[in-house]
């Protein structure tokens, strides 16, 4: 037979449990419901890229990860007109973005303005790094494509103290005496995507070069891997 307390007891621990269970499912559909506004925030490569949906699938996912790594940089907040002299990766103090010179965008013959692709935040020290192998030319910071050489921003909105992150940037340095390394490529699964270059520096400290853009914080009609972004502007 149940005491008054025995019975206080067990429907204490029944509703301790429950809500135990109750708070689980919480924290599931929450982490649920994150992964999946963060695929929703930026556009697809689907709609620029003519692949099959199964490589089509590949990207996006590979592409919703390098999401995920650089949505820690997605506002940089500044005043007074100064922007931030760099950007330090809050989880990496060695991966360091330095300041661009400029704002990029395309100004026609006639003076009117083209397509942008903002402002370059670039780590210059991992353009430069020397190992004295091929991972001298190896894709991203480090050789990890989740940690791309620039992060590119523009204007956010009518805020004129904010930018928001609208790319990412691959850089690898060219060896003119070399002639390495051949074209470099982004893979994103079974999917290559290739660089463009080798091109001369267009900057006092870059050296000669291949990039690669993509939008993924930004839809570009053009597409995700074009350069310039007719819906990117510079003040």
């Amino acid at each position: 037979m149940f005491l008054e307390e025995d019975m206080m007891g067990w429907f204490s621990a029944v509703i301790e449990s429950r809500t135990l269970r109750g708070w689980a499912i919480v924290a599931i559909v929450g982490a649920i419901a994150t992964v999946t506004m963060l695929a929703l925030a930026g556009p697809s490569f689907a709609w620029h890229e003519d692949i099959d949906s199964v490589a089509n699938k590949e990207v996006n996912k590979k592409l919703n990860e390098l999401r995920k790594a650089t949505d820690k940089y997605r506002v940089l907040s500044f005043s007074e007109g100064e922007l931030p002299e760099t950007i330090v990766d809050p989880d990496d103090a060695t991966n360091v973005y330095v300041r661009p010179e400029r704002c990029v965008q395309i100004i026609r013959t006639d003076g009117s303005r083209g397509p942008a692709m903002g402002y370059h935040y670039v780590n210059r020290a991992d353009v430069y790094r020397d190992l004295g192998d091929d991972k001298d030319f190896a894709v991203g910071v480090e050789g990890n494509y989740l940690k791309p050489e620039a992060l590119l921003y523009a204007i956010s909105g009518q805020d004129k103290g904010e930018l928001k992150l609208v790319a990412v940037e691959w850089i690898v340095r060219y060896d003119t005496v070399t002639g390495k390394p051949s074209t470099p490529q982004l893979v994103l699964g079974q999917t290559k995507v290739p660089f463009h270059g080798p091109m001369a520096p267009h900057e006092e400290w870059m050296p000669w070069h291949y990039d690669l853009h993509a939008w993924i914080w930004e839809e570009n009609p053009t597409g995700m891997f074009q350069d310039f972004n007719p819906n990117v502007s510079c003040p």
